[in-house]
């Protein structure tokens, strides 16, 4: 079907600016961020956006129209696939099921936005100003909607389309600021009144099924690294974070190559249709939250939810992206490589400046710090992962009580020793007896010196042999003072998590699949970068 013809008109620029004095108190109140943001909104930056959400638009009519006409009055009973045989497919083809290595490696969610045609010149629209179309009513104007998601989301609720009618139909000067008006009870439809709720879920549906709100995403934060709002770091830090699903569970048992029963929490299944019989109907069956699965914290801690890889930049605290991973239960250490990846091929101006990134124990793996080095050129700083390593209580020193699996040496009177360094040629790890509040060394007034050091007036000094700590890395040692401060600067991450997930949204989501997840976390990315820039 050919697109209708546009029709221009030449609108007159609006030379009347009202004042209200609501506006002067808000802009000079330190708790209304949000006014000052939705204020001084730069939607000439956002032209581009609005034309592209306008076409969408249109194709999103076209398509739902496509699916009234194609959709058959009556229908015979087709059997499709069984339910047990759906659940069992959909399982093992999920990314954490996945043997063959290419399937495997698509660990984070990609956004598969829909082909459009651009019909609409970005230079014809602005605030209140939006495309004529020949049928129909005139649509909400973009730049009014999107300023009512991002405002929700500055102000510290959920940027969904619930949260977001809630605020525009109980607060008059967000509705104002925004570009909206309210509608009385016996006015006929404009396209300037407050929009429904479902205007909302279909403006929400349509930026994210069409990739608009990555593409605002990758514009701000583009804009903040060329502007000076952040400043190109030598390190780059990473962590996951999860968010609770808004689904349940059931548990799949099914069996493994040796042919031994295995069990794995899944979503439950649904079918995209309405018919009465759903077990006979022809439509496939899918998983109703994919993405969601129970992520593991501990042995005692394990929750239902969807999981986001975080990636920013860690002395300023700025997050650069947040993405979805395919699969909530995706082990951590197999999301930073691919999420880096895509941060340099997003954002190339940082590449050349990193020479290292950080990261938790899930990625103290040799291989993992070969594979950055040998295809990033980066140098990979993991926490120590001792993986089961148990204390070594025999063969030590006299005197030493035991040494932890991070390779601390604890003497018999409950000291820690301090790590000086080693001896390469003779394989030693170096360790010194510590001093006290006084700077004397606590052998001077311990128990066991006569056992331990009678002869030495600078306390005590042991060797440790590289084969007793064989998990421990002699060239890049955990115990060391370089290293130690190197990973203080890590949990700088958990700062940027806590900002997405609590200050400007909800860690509760209330959709379903990783399309509207990750929408989710663009929304919150815009809105802080927002924030960045007032």
């Amino acid at each position: 079907m050919l697109p209708l013809p546009q029709i221009e008109i030449n609108q007159k620029p609006l030379l009347i600016h009202t004042v209200h004095e609501d506006d002067k108190v808000l802009l000079n109140t330190p708790d209304a961020e949000w006014f000052r943001v939705l204020y001084y909104f730069p939607w000439e930056k956002h032209r581009n956006f609005g034309a592209e959400y306008y076409d969408a638009l249109y194709e999103f009519n076209q398509r739902e129209e496509r699916k009234r006409l194609q959709k058959r009055t009556e229908k015979g009973e087709v059997l499709s696939e069984s339910k047990e045989d759906a659940t069992q497919r959909l399982l093992f083809d999920r990314a954490t099921m996945q043997v063959d290595k290419e399937k495997k490696s698509k660990v984070l969610y990609e956004v598969e936005a829909e082909s459009k045609v651009q019909m609409i010149s970005p230079l014809k629209i602005s605030p209140g100003v939006v495309p004529f179309r020949l049928g129909g009513k005139k649509p909400k104007c973009f730049f009014a909607l999107l300023k009512s998601f991002l405002g929700t989301a500055i102000m510290g609720f959920p940027c969904e389309p619930d949260k977001v009618s809630m605020l525009l139909k109980s607060n008059p000067s967000f509705v104002r600021i925004c570009g909206f008006a309210p509608k009385g009870e016996l006015d006929e439809y404009c396209s300037k009144h407050i929009p429904s709720e479902r205007k909302l879920q279909q403006f929400d549906q349509i930026m994210s099924e069409w990739g608009i709100w990555d593409k605002i995403k990758i514009a701000v934060v583009n804009e903040n690294i060329k502007t000076g709002v952040i400043e190109i770091e030598k390190e780059i830090v990473g962590d996951t974070t999860h968010y609770y699903a808004y689904s349940g569970f059931e548990t799949v048992k099914y069996k493994d190559e040796d042919g031994k029963e295995q069990k794995k929490s899944q979503s439950k299944l649904t079918k995209k249709c309405r018919c009465q019989d759903r077990d006979k109907c022809e439509h496939d069956w899918v998983l109703a939250d994919e993405g969601a699965g129970t992520i593991v914290k501990s042995i005692t801690k394990m929750y239902w939810g969807h999981k986001a890889s975080i990636v920013g930049f860690p002395r300023q605290g700025v997050p650069l992206d947040a993405r979805a991973v395919l699969d909530g239960p995706t082990h951590d250490g197999e999301t930073f490589f691919p999420h880096v990846e895509e941060v340099f091929d997003t954002y190339p101006v940082i590449e050349e400046s990193v020479k290292r990134v950080l990261y938790d124990s899930a990625c103290d793996s040799k291989d993992l710090k070969d594979k950055f080095m040998d295809k990033l050129g980066l140098e990979l700083k993991a926490s120590l992962n001792p993986r089961r390593k148990k204390e070594i209580r025999e063969g030590l020193p006299r005197g030493m009580e035991k040494i932890t699996p991070y390779g601390v040496v604890v003497c018999k009177s409950g000291y820690e020793m301090d790590y000086k360094g080693m001896r390469y040629e003779r394989e030693k790890f170096i360790y010194h007896a510590p001093t006290d509040a006084d700077g004397e060394y606590v052998c001077s007034t311990c128990c066991y010196q006569i056992e331990c050091c009678p002869n030495s007036l600078t306390g005590r000094m042991i060797n440790i042999s590289f084969g007793l700590l064989p998990h421990i890395d002699s060239e890049d040692p955990p115990m060391a003072k370089r290293f130690k401060a190197i990973m203080t600067r890590r949990p700088s991450v958990e700062r940027m998590i806590k900002r997405l997930k609590c200050d400007i949204s909800d860690d509760r989501l209330s959709k379903r699949g990783n399309l509207a997840f990750q929408a989710y976390l663009d929304k919150t990315m815009i809105a802080f970068h927002l924030l960045l820039q007032n």
